[in-house]
Protein backbone atom coordinates (compact mmCIF):
# COMPACT_ATOMS: atom_id res chain seq x y z
CA UNK A 1 0.00 0.00 0.00
CA UNK A 2 3.02 2.19 0.65
CA UNK A 3 3.93 2.21 -3.02
CA UNK A 4 0.24 3.57 -4.57
CA UNK A 5 1.00 7.38 -4.19
CA UNK A 6 3.85 7.04 -6.12
CA UNK A 7 1.94 5.80 -9.06
CA UNK A 8 0.50 9.23 -10.03
CA UNK A 9 3.80 11.07 -9.74
CA UNK A 10 5.27 8.04 -12.05
CA UNK A 11 2.78 8.09 -14.17
CA UNK A 12 2.94 12.31 -14.76
CA UNK A 13 6.59 11.84 -15.04
CA UNK A 14 6.28 9.16 -17.70
CA UNK A 15 3.66 11.65 -19.57
CA UNK A 16 6.46 14.43 -18.97
CA UNK A 17 8.83 12.66 -20.52
CA UNK A 18 6.58 11.48 -24.03
CA UNK A 19 5.63 15.16 -23.82
CA UNK A 20 9.13 16.11 -24.53
CA UNK A 21 10.03 13.74 -26.48
CA UNK A 22 7.18 14.19 -28.82
CA UNK A 23 8.13 17.65 -28.89
CA UNK A 24 11.59 17.11 -30.00
CA UNK A 25 10.40 14.74 -32.70
CA UNK A 26 7.70 17.57 -33.81
CA UNK A 27 10.49 20.41 -33.66
CA UNK A 28 13.01 18.21 -35.93
CA UNK A 29 10.13 17.31 -38.30
CA UNK A 30 9.36 21.22 -38.98
CA UNK A 31 13.11 22.08 -39.11
CA UNK A 32 13.54 18.99 -42.10
CA UNK A 33 10.12 20.59 -43.89
CA UNK A 34 10.14 24.05 -43.03
CA UNK A 35 14.05 25.12 -42.16
CA UNK A 36 15.00 26.57 -39.00
CA UNK A 37 13.42 30.04 -39.75
CA UNK A 38 10.58 28.78 -41.06
CA UNK A 39 9.58 26.20 -37.56
CA UNK A 40 7.22 28.46 -36.24
CA UNK A 41 5.88 27.90 -32.44
CA UNK A 42 2.30 26.56 -34.22
CA UNK A 43 3.63 24.39 -36.85
CA UNK A 44 5.81 22.75 -33.69
CA UNK A 45 1.78 22.47 -32.10
CA UNK A 46 0.50 21.26 -35.52
CA UNK A 47 3.00 18.21 -35.85
CA UNK A 48 3.26 17.26 -32.68
CA UNK A 49 -0.76 17.76 -31.57
CA UNK A 50 0.22 19.28 -28.37
CA UNK A 51 -0.92 22.41 -27.11
CA UNK A 52 1.21 25.88 -27.76
CA UNK A 53 1.99 25.84 -23.93
CA UNK A 54 3.31 22.74 -23.63
CA UNK A 55 7.02 24.54 -25.60
CA UNK A 56 6.87 26.75 -22.63
CA UNK A 57 5.97 24.69 -20.71
CA UNK A 58 8.63 22.08 -21.07
CA UNK A 59 11.42 23.90 -22.41
CA UNK A 60 10.65 27.71 -21.55
CA UNK A 61 10.44 28.70 -25.34
CA UNK A 62 11.15 28.15 -28.79
CA UNK A 63 14.85 28.57 -28.83
CA UNK A 64 15.58 25.75 -25.99
CA UNK A 65 13.37 23.80 -27.68
CA UNK A 66 15.28 23.75 -31.36
CA UNK A 67 18.12 23.72 -28.99
CA UNK A 68 17.32 20.51 -27.44
CA UNK A 69 17.26 18.75 -30.81
CA UNK A 70 20.74 20.06 -31.93
CA UNK A 71 21.57 18.04 -28.78
CA UNK A 72 19.83 15.30 -29.44
CA UNK A 73 21.09 14.41 -32.94
CA UNK A 74 24.27 15.20 -31.54
CA UNK A 75 24.03 12.47 -28.87
CA UNK A 76 22.79 9.99 -31.48
CA UNK A 77 26.04 10.26 -33.10
CA UNK A 78 28.40 10.62 -30.72
CA UNK A 79 26.76 7.55 -29.18
CA UNK A 80 27.64 5.76 -32.12
CA UNK A 81 31.23 6.22 -32.43
CA UNK A 82 31.74 6.23 -28.34
CA UNK A 83 30.59 2.75 -27.86
CA UNK A 84 32.81 1.67 -30.38
CA UNK A 85 35.83 3.35 -29.00
CA UNK A 86 35.47 2.10 -25.62
CA UNK A 87 35.03 -1.52 -27.02
CA UNK A 88 38.51 -3.08 -25.30
CA UNK A 89 37.94 -6.51 -27.75
CA UNK A 90 38.44 -4.21 -31.19
CA UNK A 91 42.12 -3.05 -32.19
CA UNK A 92 43.20 0.32 -33.00
CA UNK A 93 42.32 -0.36 -37.01
CA UNK A 94 39.49 -2.40 -36.57
CA UNK A 95 37.48 0.45 -34.25
CA UNK A 96 38.58 3.35 -36.88
CA UNK A 97 37.40 1.16 -39.42
CA UNK A 98 34.02 0.95 -37.55
CA UNK A 99 33.81 4.66 -36.57
CA UNK A 100 33.73 5.12 -40.26
CA UNK A 101 30.85 2.47 -40.88
CA UNK A 102 28.89 4.12 -38.42
CA UNK A 103 29.54 7.15 -39.89
CA UNK A 104 28.01 6.20 -42.76
CA UNK A 105 24.95 4.44 -40.90
CA UNK A 106 21.42 5.31 -42.02
CA UNK A 107 20.44 5.64 -37.93
CA UNK A 108 23.26 9.21 -38.68
CA UNK A 109 23.13 9.30 -42.36
CA UNK A 110 19.52 9.76 -43.37
CA UNK A 111 17.68 12.29 -45.58
CA UNK A 112 16.07 13.98 -42.52
CA UNK A 113 18.64 13.76 -40.11
CA UNK A 114 21.21 15.29 -42.93
CA UNK A 115 19.04 18.08 -43.58
CA UNK A 116 18.48 19.04 -40.36
CA UNK A 117 22.09 19.32 -39.28
CA UNK A 118 22.81 21.07 -41.62
CA UNK A 119 20.38 23.48 -41.21
CA UNK A 120 21.23 24.01 -37.87
CA UNK A 121 24.95 24.70 -39.55
CA UNK A 122 23.31 27.56 -41.47
CA UNK A 123 22.79 29.57 -38.33
CA UNK A 124 25.57 28.26 -36.46
CA UNK A 125 27.63 31.44 -36.16
CA UNK A 126 24.40 33.36 -35.60
CA UNK A 127 24.13 31.04 -32.63
CA UNK A 128 26.89 30.65 -30.45
CA UNK A 129 24.69 27.79 -28.22
CA UNK A 130 24.30 25.71 -31.53
CA UNK A 131 27.61 25.83 -32.44
CA UNK A 132 29.05 23.05 -29.75
CA UNK A 133 26.58 20.74 -31.15
CA UNK A 134 27.73 20.58 -35.11
CA UNK A 135 31.28 21.66 -34.60
CA UNK A 136 33.44 20.13 -37.33
CA UNK A 137 36.51 20.33 -34.99
CA UNK A 138 35.03 18.53 -32.70
CA UNK A 139 37.08 17.49 -29.89
CA UNK A 140 36.30 14.70 -28.64
CA UNK A 141 36.21 13.48 -31.90
CA UNK A 142 39.50 14.24 -32.94
CA UNK A 143 41.07 13.21 -29.83
CA UNK A 144 39.82 9.80 -30.59
CA UNK A 145 41.10 9.43 -34.23
CA UNK A 146 44.29 11.01 -33.59
CA UNK A 147 44.82 8.20 -30.12
CA UNK A 148 43.38 5.31 -32.95
CA UNK A 149 46.22 6.71 -35.79
CA UNK A 150 49.31 6.97 -33.36
CA UNK A 151 48.54 3.33 -32.19
CA UNK A 152 48.25 2.52 -36.01
CA UNK A 153 51.76 4.44 -36.68
CA UNK A 154 53.67 2.93 -33.96
CA UNK A 155 52.13 -0.83 -35.04
CA UNK A 156 53.36 -0.18 -38.14
CA UNK A 157 56.43 1.23 -38.04
CA UNK A 158 55.09 4.59 -40.05
CA UNK A 159 58.06 6.61 -38.57
CA UNK A 160 57.05 8.86 -41.43
CA UNK A 161 53.03 9.62 -41.20
CA UNK A 162 52.13 12.63 -39.25
CA UNK A 163 49.39 11.75 -37.24
CA UNK A 164 47.62 14.71 -36.75
CA UNK A 165 47.57 15.35 -40.64
CA UNK A 166 45.98 12.18 -41.42
CA UNK A 167 43.57 12.99 -38.81
CA UNK A 168 43.17 16.37 -39.98
CA UNK A 169 42.75 14.74 -43.90
CA UNK A 170 40.00 11.87 -42.55
CA UNK A 171 37.40 14.58 -40.62
CA UNK A 172 38.11 16.60 -43.91
CA UNK A 173 36.97 14.06 -45.72
CA UNK A 174 33.97 12.71 -43.93
CA UNK A 175 32.96 16.26 -44.04
CA UNK A 176 33.14 16.38 -47.87
CA UNK A 177 31.29 13.01 -48.28
CA UNK A 178 28.39 14.24 -46.19
CA UNK A 179 27.97 17.09 -48.20
CA UNK A 180 27.90 15.40 -51.15
CA UNK A 181 25.06 12.84 -49.53
CA UNK A 182 22.94 15.74 -48.43
CA UNK A 183 23.46 17.22 -51.82
CA UNK A 184 23.32 13.45 -53.70
CA UNK A 185 21.11 11.24 -51.12
CA UNK A 186 19.07 9.59 -54.16
CA UNK A 187 23.05 8.25 -55.88
CA UNK A 188 24.78 8.23 -52.26
CA UNK A 189 26.38 4.76 -51.62
CA UNK A 190 27.65 3.98 -48.21
CA UNK A 191 30.02 1.42 -49.48
CA UNK A 192 31.44 3.63 -52.00
CA UNK A 193 32.24 6.13 -49.25
CA UNK A 194 33.76 3.94 -47.03
CA UNK A 195 36.20 2.47 -49.99
CA UNK A 196 37.11 6.08 -50.98
CA UNK A 197 37.83 6.40 -46.61
CA UNK A 198 39.98 2.97 -46.46
CA UNK A 199 41.89 4.18 -50.28
CA UNK A 200 42.95 7.42 -48.16
CA UNK A 201 44.44 5.65 -45.21
CA UNK A 202 45.82 2.46 -47.33
CA UNK A 203 48.12 5.30 -49.42
CA UNK A 204 49.04 6.34 -45.19
CA UNK A 205 49.05 2.80 -42.98
CA UNK A 206 49.21 0.17 -46.22
CA UNK A 207 49.50 -2.46 -43.25
CA UNK A 208 46.44 -2.00 -41.46
CA UNK A 209 44.12 -1.08 -44.49
CA UNK A 210 42.80 -3.00 -47.13
CA UNK A 211 39.68 -1.98 -49.60
CA UNK A 212 38.63 -5.40 -50.55
CA UNK A 213 38.70 -7.00 -47.19
CA UNK A 214 36.04 -4.63 -45.76
CA UNK A 215 34.67 -5.73 -42.46
CA UNK A 216 30.64 -7.26 -42.50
Amino acid sequence: MSAEPNIPTNARDLSKLQNRKQLIQAAADAIHKYGIRGTTSARIQELSGLSRGMVNLHFGSKEKLLLAVAEELSARYAGQWKAIADNPELGPAEKLISILKADFDPLVLNARDVAIWFSFRAEALSNPHIFPFIDSRDKRFRTVILELLEQIKRDGEHEDVDAKLATDALIALLEGLWTDYHLHSEIFKPEEALKICLFVLQSMFPKHFEIRSIPG
